[in-house]
């Protein structure tokens, strides 16, 4: 694939080659590579000299070489056909007449970060290099050329052995009159045991190459070519780091192995050696939870290779590590560390700021099992790292092992593969219920256990209204009423007379009152049923349309989701105060909406709008609760109004208790799911009576969902799970032992038995005093708090379950070409509310979890 950045930006935005980028990416990194070209391009011209240079130094294999003979270029890495050819010997040694030359770099692994760094506003290009020589002499090349073209206050960003040539271009620049700043990933700054893979014949590397090249095996390549290379060589372990064994002299090379030649040893020691130490303008980053080869021994025929779980699967944690050098730790392949979201937010931290919250600055510990070496000999490796490979190599990545990788991380919440039993502390925004919030959440469903159990036993003896007190359920009959009306443009009349006599019925005497007689119980349980079957004919259809305003909040720079949020009004978002907790947090997060699998499977990528506190924010600790505005068009163009809204209706009466909830979620902080009547309302407590307790499956990052009545109107924030605890009060896991918050910060183990939501007519009787309370502060969105109010009137008046917004955005437009809103975008005064167009075709792109549930019980994690 020999496309220049210009090229690969370019057929990234328009799509013209997309079936090919999508086989060399794969469909999740080249659609996120997509929005991100996307997002540049409507990016208004920088002027040059503002932006920072920033250059991305790959790392070994990481940038294309070619023959350059008589002016003409010959990709040889890499080329499949090249290759398939024999071409690799042509890279050593080079003929006289022909020149090997840095052409390129292979994008998949380095292109995500490149096109971040410009959206945060740097010049950010790519600085492939000659991989085949030492370091040392390419980074003095490298320096010189840039003294030549007189830059300045450059930053370099250099992966695995790029980080090595990084290292020699700071060292010819003491004065820092070009270098001002490097930061590393994975570099190998005490070797790796890599070289002594592939010469032991059981790197990756040697089985892809080998598989495509007709005319040699891997033995034949490692002989006639790698072995040579002083690039590959000077990175052998440093034998001060293992004094056990020097692998920069011949004598500790076995048989069986393909030994380099005693001149080219020599010469790499001292390469190895000539590289000065990082000084203070440099940061790493450094992998520590893959299993990696940390030590070899001399064998009867071979290596054998000692494993622990310390390091990036490359290079070993302590071989990456440099005493006096401001570090940081990450998850991820060696290959992959330039992709992961996490570190890309942390390198924009550190070229900004010179420190990051995104990455923790102290490794965290192990269990004493991950901790123990296995040995491992050569052959054995080669067979459980790589199979049989039946299948040829691919994409580029393919043929580099595990030196580059098209693997990323668009969410970077993966549980670690490593047992943690000791982390940092938390940094950034996490998906996971605050503790302080479940302890309080178990202490209110501890405290409405007697409601329960009174109403699992009336829908156990099939008396559902019995679970209700004469208020709600005069309430519930009068919104079923208002519903009934607005469904049909001449409503049957004996339904609407039917209701108008319960709603009398339901006001004069109690349903649990024991003189109500026999025949007026029946008539409103008949005509109650009746309705809600009515009303049942629309559940999908509604539920589509709601599930559209739902959307997943993210790390604005990484996209990592942290919590669920939806639309409440036009360019008004609803989440938990315990997800965005100040205007600060949300100027760094986003919203993104589709965030779902279509109907074919495919993930589809969704469309991500940033939100904008300046307009208007409001948090409340009491309520947990925060609404924050949302801009009117995406990053890839998107309209926020083609997501809809979901009004907060403040009447009570949504729903009975007993009765089926739904809840729209993005789990863990992934994709949408759908929970369709696997949950029942158990409880409304009146100590504490701004909270609902309900069953479902809901996971952290659930955070902000909205709960539904199965008419799909929203009745309750969701903000917590409710976890089971033992006899001592302590919460315990899914094996029933005692939760320890430091080995699992994020509660993945925790046993969970209900959920609790803040009740959405507590949160409008709270908003209703907001717009004088802002105004008087002199803070901004008072109107759009108004706008939340009307609307949840009108909802309320009219019976409609949602708010369609007008089709025209004036605002716009003017957000596609870049400006900055004036005004906010809002529905005009006095719109009316429409009930659903129950004739219209719709599809479902969601994950659905599809269930009945016969009582408000659950011994599943929720």
């Amino acid at each position: 694939m020999q496309y220049s950045d210009t090229e690969i930006e370019t057929y990234l935005r328009s799509g013209e080659k997309e079936p090919e980028l999508r086989r060399e990416f794969g469909d999740a990194l080249y659609e996120d590579l997509s929005q991100l070209a996307n997002a540049i391009g409507r990016q208004p011209p920088a002027l040059e000299r503002a932006r920072r240079k920033v250059f991305i130094l790959p790392g070994i294999m990481g940038s294309r070489l070619s023959a350059v003979s008589n002016g003409l270029q010959d990709l040889i890495w890499i080329d499949p056909f090249d290759i398939l050819g024999g071409g690799l010997r042509k890279l050593w040694p080079a003929t006289a007449d022909t020149v090997i030359a840095a052409t390129g770099t292979v994008f998949a692994p380095y292109l995500r970060m490149r096109l971040r760094l410009t959206l945060a506003g740097y010049d950010a290009s790519f600085l492939p290099y000659d991989w085949r020589l030492s370091p040392a002499d390419t980074g003095n090349a490298l320096l010189g050329q840039m003294q030549a073209r007189g830059y300045s206050d450059v930053v370099l960003l250099g992966h695995s052995m790029g980080g090595l040539v990084a290292r020699a271009m700071a060292a010819g620049d003491p004065g820092e009159s070009v270098v001002s700043q490097v930061i590393t990933f994975g570099t190998p700054n005490h070797g790796s045991y890599a070289p002594l893979e592939i010469l032991a014949l059981s790197h990756g590397t040697l089985r892809s190459i080998a598989g495509v090249d007709l005319g040699s095996t891997a033995r034949d390549i490692a002989s006639d070519v790698l072995r040579h290379m002083p690039g590959l060589l000077e990175m052998l372990p440093d034998h001060a780091k293992r004094p056990d064994a020097d692998y920069f002299a011949p004598a500790t090379w076995p048989s069986g192995t393909v030994r380099p030649l005693k001149a080219a040893l020599t010469a790499a020691r001292a390469g190895a050696g000539g590289l000065q130490r990082p000084d203070d303008r440099f940061t790493q980053i450094v992998g520590w939870s893959e299993d990696t080869v940390v030590g070899a021994r001399r064998g009867a025929d071979g290596f054998v290779f000692e494993m622990k779980r310390d390091g990036d699967g490359t290079v070993p944690r302590d071989l990456a590590e440099t005493d006096g050098i401001t570090r940081y730790y990450t998850r991820g392949t060696h290959g992959s560390l330039c992709n992961r979201g996490d570190v890309i937010a942390a390198t924009i931290d550190l070229i900004g700021t010179g420190q990051t919250a995104h990455l923790p600055q102290t490794r965290p510990l192990v269990t004493t099992e991950s901790l123990a070496g296995v040995e491992i000999s050569a052959e054995s490796l080669a067979a459980q790292r790589f199979g049989d490979m039946q299948q040829p190599p691919v994409r580029e990545t393919d043929f580099a092992g595990s030196f580059l990788s098209s693997d990323w991380a668009p969410d970077d919440d993966a549980p670690p593969r490593t047992a943690v039993i000791g982390t940092a502390p938390a940094t950034g925004p996490s998906y996971s219920y605050p503790v302080s919030v479940i302890k309080a959440a178990r202490i209110r469903w501890d405290g409405s256990k007697e409601e329960r159990d009174n109403v699992v036993a009336k829908m156990a003896s099939a008396k559902p209204l019995e679970t209700e007190s004469a208020p709600r359920l005069k309430a519930y009959t009068e919104r079923l009423l208002t519903q009934v009306k607005a469904s049909q443009r001449s409503p049957d009349p004996g339904i609407v007379a039917d209701l108008e006599t319960a709603v009398r019925t339901t006001g004069q005497v109690s349903p649990q009152s024991d003189a109500l007689p026999a025949a007026e119980r029946a008539f409103l349980e008949r005509i109650i049923g009746e309705a809600e079957e009515f009303l049942s004919v629309m559940f999908v259809k509604r539920a589509v349309v709601a599930a559209a305003s739902v959307g997943r909040i993210v790390t604005r720079d990484t996209h990592r989701g942290f919590g669920t949020g939806f639309l409440i009004a036009p360019g008004i978002l609803m989440t938990n105060q315990h997800v965005l907790r100040s205007a600060q947090e949300a100027r760094a997060a986003s919203v993104q909406f589709m965030f779902e699998l279509e109907v074919d499977s495919r993930e589809a990528p969704g469309h991500v709008f940033e939100l904008e506190p300046d307009r208007l924010f409001y948090a409340s600790a009491d309520l947990d609760m925060a609404i924050v505005a949302v801009a009117p068009v995406a990053l890839d163009g998107a309209l926020l109004s083609d997501c809809g809204q979901l009004p907060l209706i403040g009447a009570e009466g949504k729903i009975r208790k007993g009765q089926p909830v739904n809840i729209v979620q993005h789990p863990l902080g992934g994709r949408k799911q759908v929970v369709f009547r696997e949950s029942l309302l158990s409880a409304l407590p009146q100590d504490d009576d701004h909270v609902a307790h309900y069953t479902g499956d809901t996971q952290p990052g659930s955070s902000g969902s909205p709960v539904f009545s199965d008419r799909w109107e929203v009745i309750a924030l969701h903000h917590s799970g409710v976890p089971a605890v033992n006899g001592n009060g302590q919460i315990v896991t899914l094996d029933e032992t005692v939760w320890n918050e430091e080995t699992d910060p994020d509660g993945r183990t925790i046993k969970w038995v209900a959920n609790e939501g803040i009740r959405i007519s507590r949160i409008i009787r709270h908003l209703t005093a907001l717009p004088a309370q802002l105004e008087a502060r002199g803070e901004p969105g008072a109107d759009l708090v108004r706008d939340i109010l009307r609307i949840s009137e009108e909802a309320n008046n009219n019976g409609a379950f949602i708010h369609k917004p007008p089709k025209t955005c004036p605002d716009c437009e003017a957000r596609r070409n870049g400006a900055r809103p004036s005004i906010p975008v809002l529905a005009p005064e006095g719109a009316r509310l429409s009930p659903l167009d129950v004739n219209g075709t719709t599809v479902i792109p969601l994950q659905l979890m599809i269930g009945i549930a016969l009582a408000p019980t659950v011994d599943r994690p929720v």
